[in-house]
Protein backbone atom coordinates (compact mmCIF):
# COMPACT_ATOMS: atom_id res chain seq x y z
CA UNK A 1 0.00 0.00 0.00
CA UNK A 2 1.37 3.19 -0.95
CA UNK A 3 0.94 6.66 0.91
CA UNK A 4 0.71 10.26 0.30
CA UNK A 5 0.40 13.20 1.99
CA UNK A 6 -2.43 15.82 1.08
CA UNK A 7 -2.27 19.16 0.77
CA UNK A 8 -6.68 19.08 1.80
CA UNK A 9 -9.04 17.09 3.78
CA UNK A 10 -9.45 14.07 1.49
CA UNK A 11 -13.49 13.55 1.73
CA UNK A 12 -14.97 10.03 2.89
CA UNK A 13 -16.96 9.08 0.00
CA UNK A 14 -15.53 11.99 -2.56
CA UNK A 15 -13.16 11.44 -5.58
CA UNK A 16 -9.78 12.99 -3.98
CA UNK A 17 -6.85 15.20 -6.74
CA UNK A 18 -3.96 14.46 -6.16
CA UNK A 19 -1.02 16.78 -6.44
CA UNK A 20 0.13 16.97 -10.21
CA UNK A 21 3.45 15.41 -9.47
CA UNK A 22 1.94 12.35 -6.84
CA UNK A 23 -0.55 11.34 -9.67
CA UNK A 24 2.29 11.24 -12.07
CA UNK A 25 3.72 9.28 -9.74
CA UNK A 26 0.92 6.62 -8.68
CA UNK A 27 -0.46 7.09 -12.43
CA UNK A 28 2.74 6.62 -14.22
CA UNK A 29 5.62 5.06 -12.48
CA UNK A 30 3.81 3.00 -9.63
CA UNK A 31 1.25 2.29 -12.51
CA UNK A 32 -1.68 2.01 -9.74
CA UNK A 33 -5.22 0.57 -10.42
CA UNK A 34 -7.62 -0.97 -8.21
CA UNK A 35 -5.34 -0.49 -5.34
CA UNK A 36 -5.84 1.11 -2.09
CA UNK A 37 -3.69 4.28 -1.34
CA UNK A 38 -3.37 5.77 2.29
CA UNK A 39 -4.05 9.48 2.17
CA UNK A 40 -2.78 11.75 5.10
CA UNK A 41 -3.84 15.53 5.77
CA UNK A 42 -2.97 16.72 8.90
CA UNK A 43 -2.46 13.81 10.94
CA UNK A 44 -5.34 12.08 9.99
CA UNK A 45 -5.56 9.47 7.55
CA UNK A 46 -7.95 7.92 5.10
CA UNK A 47 -7.97 4.79 2.45
CA UNK A 48 -8.99 5.45 -1.17
CA UNK A 49 -9.64 3.41 -4.19
CA UNK A 50 -6.76 4.20 -7.10
CA UNK A 51 -8.22 3.50 -10.30
CA UNK A 52 -7.79 4.76 -13.88
CA UNK A 53 -10.84 5.16 -15.88
CA UNK A 54 -10.57 6.14 -19.38
CA UNK A 55 -7.33 7.05 -18.88
CA UNK A 56 -7.47 9.19 -16.09
CA UNK A 57 -6.63 8.65 -12.52
CA UNK A 58 -8.88 8.70 -9.31
CA UNK A 59 -8.90 8.36 -6.13
CA UNK A 60 -12.19 7.36 -4.44
CA UNK A 61 -12.10 7.92 -0.52
CA UNK A 62 -13.29 5.02 1.10
CA UNK A 63 -13.41 5.49 4.64
CA UNK A 64 -10.81 6.71 7.80
CA UNK A 65 -7.85 4.99 8.75
CA UNK A 66 -8.40 5.44 12.53
CA UNK A 67 -4.51 3.96 13.54
CA UNK A 68 -2.25 6.39 13.87
CA UNK A 69 1.44 5.31 13.49
CA UNK A 70 2.71 7.42 15.83
CA UNK A 71 5.02 7.69 18.92
CA UNK A 72 3.07 8.46 21.95
CA UNK A 73 6.35 10.61 23.21
CA UNK A 74 7.87 12.82 21.18
CA UNK A 75 11.38 12.45 20.72
CA UNK A 76 14.12 15.44 19.70
CA UNK A 77 16.99 14.00 18.09
CA UNK A 78 19.64 16.54 17.69
CA UNK A 79 22.40 15.45 15.92
CA UNK A 80 25.97 17.13 15.25
CA UNK A 81 26.23 17.34 11.39
CA UNK A 82 28.39 14.57 9.70
CA UNK A 83 29.63 13.47 6.02
CA UNK A 84 26.87 13.89 3.93
CA UNK A 85 25.35 10.27 3.01
CA UNK A 86 25.60 9.84 6.49
CA UNK A 87 23.88 12.31 7.77
CA UNK A 88 20.92 11.78 5.41
CA UNK A 89 20.83 7.90 6.25
CA UNK A 90 20.41 9.40 10.05
CA UNK A 91 17.51 11.45 8.63
CA UNK A 92 15.34 8.37 6.81
CA UNK A 93 16.12 6.07 9.94
CA UNK A 94 14.98 7.94 12.71
CA UNK A 95 11.76 8.93 10.56
CA UNK A 96 11.12 5.18 10.15
CA UNK A 97 11.72 4.96 14.18
CA UNK A 98 9.49 8.10 15.02
CA UNK A 99 11.27 10.98 16.01
CA UNK A 100 9.54 14.18 15.74
CA UNK A 101 11.98 16.92 15.49
CA UNK A 102 15.68 16.54 13.89
CA UNK A 103 17.72 19.46 14.86
CA UNK A 104 21.21 19.17 13.02
CA UNK A 105 23.79 20.84 14.79
CA UNK A 106 27.48 22.40 14.80
CA UNK A 107 30.18 21.95 17.67
CA UNK A 108 34.24 22.34 17.53
CA UNK A 109 34.70 18.62 16.32
CA UNK A 110 32.39 19.23 13.73
CA UNK A 111 33.99 18.64 10.22
CA UNK A 112 31.28 19.54 7.59
CA UNK A 113 30.82 23.26 6.55
CA UNK A 114 28.06 24.55 6.42
CA UNK A 115 27.66 27.02 2.96
CA UNK A 116 25.05 29.83 3.50
CA UNK A 117 24.80 29.97 -0.14
CA UNK A 118 24.11 26.03 -0.05
CA UNK A 119 21.65 25.95 2.71
CA UNK A 120 18.14 26.31 1.30
CA UNK A 121 18.75 23.51 -1.29
CA UNK A 122 19.99 21.37 1.70
CA UNK A 123 16.71 22.21 3.77
CA UNK A 124 15.01 20.90 0.61
CA UNK A 125 17.07 17.89 0.33
CA UNK A 126 16.12 17.00 4.05
CA UNK A 127 12.53 18.13 3.35
CA UNK A 128 12.62 15.54 0.97
CA UNK A 129 14.17 12.49 2.59
CA UNK A 130 12.00 13.03 5.04
CA UNK A 131 8.82 12.50 3.25
CA UNK A 132 9.63 9.52 1.30
CA UNK A 133 10.49 8.00 4.57
CA UNK A 134 7.51 9.24 6.30
CA UNK A 135 5.20 7.44 3.38
CA UNK A 136 7.16 4.31 3.22
CA UNK A 137 6.76 3.41 6.57
CA UNK A 138 3.13 4.88 6.60
CA UNK A 139 3.44 7.95 9.38
CA UNK A 140 0.80 10.34 10.22
CA UNK A 141 3.11 13.24 10.32
CA UNK A 142 6.23 14.11 8.62
CA UNK A 143 9.22 15.26 11.35
CA UNK A 144 10.26 18.93 11.47
CA UNK A 145 14.06 19.08 10.24
CA UNK A 146 14.94 22.64 11.42
CA UNK A 147 17.35 24.89 10.48
CA UNK A 148 21.53 24.28 11.48
CA UNK A 149 21.84 25.32 14.95
CA UNK A 150 24.98 25.52 16.76
CA UNK A 151 26.00 23.64 20.11
CA UNK A 152 25.36 26.15 22.51
CA UNK A 153 21.45 26.91 20.87
CA UNK A 154 20.65 23.16 22.19
CA UNK A 155 19.05 24.71 25.33
CA UNK A 156 16.13 26.22 23.32
CA UNK A 157 15.22 21.84 22.03
CA UNK A 158 14.94 20.52 25.27
CA UNK A 159 12.24 18.33 26.61
CA UNK A 160 11.20 16.48 29.96
CA UNK A 161 13.98 14.57 29.50
CA UNK A 162 17.11 15.17 27.71
CA UNK A 163 20.20 13.52 27.42
CA UNK A 164 23.44 13.39 25.48
CA UNK A 165 25.24 10.19 24.58
CA UNK A 166 28.93 10.05 26.00
CA UNK A 167 31.54 7.74 25.44
CA UNK A 168 33.61 8.46 28.33
CA UNK A 169 30.71 7.53 30.46
CA UNK A 170 31.45 3.97 30.21
CA UNK A 171 29.03 1.31 32.15
CA UNK A 172 27.92 4.54 34.32
CA UNK A 173 24.48 5.03 32.99
CA UNK A 174 23.05 3.77 29.87
CA UNK A 175 20.32 4.26 27.30
CA UNK A 176 19.13 0.74 29.07
CA UNK A 177 18.84 2.29 32.12
CA UNK A 178 16.04 4.86 31.09
CA UNK A 179 12.60 4.27 32.65
CA UNK A 180 10.74 7.13 31.32
CA UNK A 181 8.02 7.75 28.80
CA UNK A 182 8.49 11.04 28.94
CA UNK A 183 9.03 13.52 25.62
CA UNK A 184 12.77 13.14 25.19
CA UNK A 185 15.82 15.19 23.48
CA UNK A 186 18.95 13.18 22.55
CA UNK A 187 22.07 15.02 21.63
CA UNK A 188 24.74 12.87 19.06
CA UNK A 189 28.00 14.08 18.73
CA UNK A 190 30.10 14.49 15.55
CA UNK A 191 32.50 11.56 13.94
CA UNK A 192 34.64 13.36 16.52
CA UNK A 193 32.82 13.07 19.85
CA UNK A 194 32.86 16.06 21.88
CA UNK A 195 35.39 17.96 23.71
CA UNK A 196 35.38 17.69 27.67
CA UNK A 197 34.71 21.61 27.50
CA UNK A 198 31.15 20.94 25.56
CA UNK A 199 30.22 17.88 28.08
CA UNK A 200 30.55 19.79 30.92
CA UNK A 201 28.44 23.02 29.28
CA UNK A 202 25.34 20.48 27.61
CA UNK A 203 25.12 19.11 31.19
CA UNK A 204 25.32 22.74 32.68
CA UNK A 205 22.26 23.10 30.55
CA UNK A 206 20.43 19.98 31.80
CA UNK A 207 21.47 17.14 29.76
CA UNK A 208 22.61 13.84 31.52
CA UNK A 209 25.68 12.32 30.04
CA UNK A 210 24.56 8.71 29.18
CA UNK A 211 26.98 5.91 28.05
CA UNK A 212 26.01 3.75 24.41
CA UNK A 213 27.85 0.91 26.11
CA UNK A 214 31.36 -0.33 26.60
CA UNK A 215 32.20 0.04 22.44
CA UNK A 216 32.94 3.36 20.77
CA UNK A 217 30.06 3.63 17.88
CA UNK A 218 30.18 5.98 15.11
CA UNK A 219 28.14 8.99 15.07
CA UNK A 220 25.35 7.14 12.84
CA UNK A 221 25.24 3.86 14.84
CA UNK A 222 24.59 6.06 17.67
CA UNK A 223 21.63 7.85 16.67
CA UNK A 224 20.09 5.17 15.67
CA UNK A 225 21.02 3.05 18.47
CA UNK A 226 19.48 5.51 21.35
CA UNK A 227 16.74 6.41 19.49
CA UNK A 228 15.48 3.07 19.03
CA UNK A 229 16.09 2.41 22.64
CA UNK A 230 14.05 5.37 23.74
CA UNK A 231 11.16 4.64 21.39
CA UNK A 232 10.68 0.81 22.68
CA UNK A 233 10.21 2.24 25.88
CA UNK A 234 6.58 2.70 24.38
CA UNK A 235 6.35 -1.11 23.64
Amino acid sequence: MHQYFCQTKPIVGQTYTLLKEQEHHAHHVLHLDHEVLRLVYDGKAFFAIATVIDGQFQCFVEKEDLFVNELEQEITLCMALIRKEKFEWVLQKATELGVKKIVPFTSSRTIVKVQKEKEMKMKKRYGQIVLEASQQCKRNYIPEVLEVVHLDDLKNYQSEDNVVANETKHQEHTFFDLKTKKNTTIVIGPEGGFSSEEIVKLEKMGFRSISLGNRILRAETAAIFAVSVVAMKEI
